[in-house]
C-alpha cells in the first residue's frame, strides 16, 4: 500500500509541475521544456525531477533557470497538494534520449 502511495505522489507531482510550467512560469523560455518524471525520496523530503527539451545544447541553462523558479513550483505544490511537507525540489537534465541514441549508434557499427 505504501509503495502505490508513493507513486501516486511522484505522479501527482509530475503533473502539477508540468501543469505549472505551461501555465504559470513567467520565463518563457522554460516553456518549451518538460519534466518527464520524478523521484521522491523514501521520506519525502526532497524530489528529483527529471528536465527535458528540444534544444538538447540548452538543457543546462533550463536547469539553472529552473532552480531559480523553484519557489514557484514549490509554491504550486503547496497550493494543491495534500501533504504534510512539500519536498525540496532538485532538478536534473533527463539523460534517457541521449543514452538511447549512442545505443542505437553503437547497434548500427555492430550491423
Amino acid at each position: 500500500m505504501a509503495n502505490y502511495k508513493h507513486a501516486h505522489l511522484e505522479s501527482e507531482i509530475l503533473n502539477l509541475l508540468n501543469h505549472t510550467i505551461k501555465h504559470d512560469a513567467y520565463d518563457v523560455t522554460l516553456k518549451h521544456c518538460s519534466f518527464t518524471s520524478v523521484k521522491l525520496s523514501a521520506d519525502h523530503t526532497f524530489a528529483i525531477v527529471y528536465v527535458d527539451t528540444f534544444d538538447r545544447s540548452q538543457i543546462e541553462v533550463m536547469v539553472n533557470k529552473l532552480m531559480h523558479a523553484k519557489g514557484l513550483f514549490r509554491n504550486q505544490l503547496a497550493q494543491h497538494m495534500n501533504v504534510r511537507k512539500i519536498p525540496d525540489i532538485r532538478f536534473v537534465s533527463d539523460t534517457t534520449i541521449d543514452n538511447s541514441l549512442k545505443i542505437d549508434k553503437l547497434l548500427d557499427k555492430i550491423h
